[in-house]
């Protein structure tokens, strides 16, 4: 079922493709192969528009995927126009002298099968940049979950003591690298644990505990760190 875009976009094709087909018929061109070709090549162009539109945007599941489909779309319509520009010049040059039909042939075929190797790769990296962004996304979540808690926690305490070495453990795990990886998953582990105590403690009030545990709790994020700078080297 064509959408709104879609049936705007198959209406302006199919009034281009009658225009193309008026001219040709009509107009007493040189009814040769060159021009056969040349028009049929014009047509594939036109009808490979919906198709080119449908792989550009109709598993885009947000604005930046429908960006990111984009060159799809644009490789769709340059393939149109340097079709129409081939066209065009082929039937001049029929004019002027003599083509081998195959010349035609091969040309048109060669613009094709480039818009059809171009529109296939184009959304090939857009589903890589996609997924890549996912695990991206996937591998920082946890560290900037961690952040967002130990900023919670700052302002759930007034013992000044307690109050300035979360301030402390909260800078370093914004600047710790927010990228995890299954290596150091242990530590990670570890991590959350010592870090779900110390909600806890300042849950309870326990001042006492909490500035114990915060220290605990920066040992921890420093073995991760260790083990995430030396699983990059």
């Amino acid at each position: 079922m064509l959408n709104k875009r879609q049936k705007q976009l198959l209406l302006i094709l199919i009034i281009a493709a009658v225009a193309i087909s008026l001219i040709v018929f009509l107009i007493p061109f040189k009814k040769d192969g060159t021009l056969w070709i040349a028009y049929i090549a014009e047509i594939i162009a036109l009808g490979l528009q919906i198709p080119i539109f449908k792989l550009a945007f109709d598993n885009a599941k947000d604005l930046k995927s429908k960006v990111l489909g984009y060159p799809v779309f644009r490789i769709g319509y340059m393939y149109l126009i340097i079709q129409s520009i081939a066209s065009g010049t082929l039937l001049y040059m029929d004019t002027r002298l003599k083509m081998p039909v195959w010349v035609s042939a091969v040309v048109c075929i060669v613009i094709f099968a480039a818009a059809i190797i171009c529109s296939i790769t184009a959304d090939i990296s857009r589903d890589e940049v996609e997924r890549v962004e996912a695990d991206t996304k996937k591998n920082t979540s946890f560290m900037y979950s961690l952040r967002t808690r130990s900023e919670i926690l700052v302002n759930r305490t007034d013992n000044a003591s307690l109050k300035k070495e979360l301030e402390k453990l909260s800078e370093k795990i914004r600047f710790s690298d927010p990228v995890s990886s299954p290596e150091i998953s242990d530590f990670e582990k570890e991590l959350s644990e010592k870090f779900s105590q110390l909600e806890n403690a300042i849950k309870e009030n326990n001042s006492e505990i909490a500035e114990k545990l915060c220290k605990e709790v920066n040992f921890a994020l420093d073995d991760r760190n260790t083990a995430c700078r030396n699983n990059k080297q």
